[in-house]
């Protein structure tokens, strides 16, 4: 029960931010509809421009739902959600594709001020209730991968270990670190891993958290897979 709750906390914080600021926008937005409804003719005529102003600031990819039926590549153009690479991510993990401001705000939000959020994927439809969450930060294209990765590290609080290694990530050089932190929800420390990459498209840092280290661990394979099969984006 104690998980659940952590975790329930922890997902309603970040919808919080990504979508609470507009429950305001929506209400004032549904009562000019009600009074265009009741003065016009026509009530449909209202549709096409309500889609419209939906569409404009969400990201141009859709969801096809494939997620949900087998492993999924995402990244490349035409995908759930494009960016500088490409990986196949695990049956069941939804992908939620975030636009710049939406991936600003979870940046601030989260204490990244230096990176913005471009893609999360849910583990909750696979069983857990954390995230792999790909961030990317403008004007780092000239850094190494450890550099990136020590810059997102700069900004994480309450980290009390860490440890780097060199690795690869599918035929991409990449660095990696595995490290603990301070949780504000269990008395224990917990596990997260992150890896670094950097490409002519950008670069992007792939971080696992997870409410506490058994979750990280159960979580880890899709990680992993996501790290072993990525590329450049196509």
């Amino acid at each position: 029960m104690r998980k659940i709750m952590g975790g329930a906390v922890t997902a309603a914080l970040t919808v919080a931010v990504l979508s609470g600021c507009s429950s305001a926008d929506s209400s004032a937005e549904d009562k000019e509809n009600g009074k265009k409804s009741e003065a016009a003719a026509a009530p449909s005529s209202s549709a096409p421009s309500a889609s419209k102003s939906a569409g404009s600031s969400a990201p141009k990819a859709k969801d096809s739902g494939e997620w949900k039926k087998a492993d999924t590549r995402i990244g490349d153009a035409g995908s759930a959600c494009e960016l500088p690479v490409s990986f196949m991510a695990t049956k069941a993990w939804k992908p939620t594709c975030l636009s710049r401001e939406d991936g600003e705000l979870l940046g601030k939000f989260s204490g990244h001020k230096t990176f913005r959020g471009a893609l999360e994927l849910s583990a909750k439809t696979a069983g857990n209730i954390g995230f792999i969450r790909l961030w990317t930060a403008d004007a780092m294209n000239d850094k190494t991968p450890r550099q990136v990765l020590e810059a997102f590290m700069a900004e994480e609080k309450k980290v009390k270990e860490r440890e780097y290694t060199e690795i690869k990530a599918g035929e991409l050089p990449a660095a990696e670190v595995v490290y603990k932190v301070d949780s504000i929800l269990t008395d224990e420390p917990k596990r997260e891993s992150a890896f670094a990459v950097t490409t002519p498209k950008g670069v992007m840092v792939v971080h696992l958290g997870g409410f506490d280290s058994q979750e990280h661990q159960e979580m880890l394979p899709a990680y992993e897979t996501a790290k072993k099969t990525m590329t450049v984006a196509g």
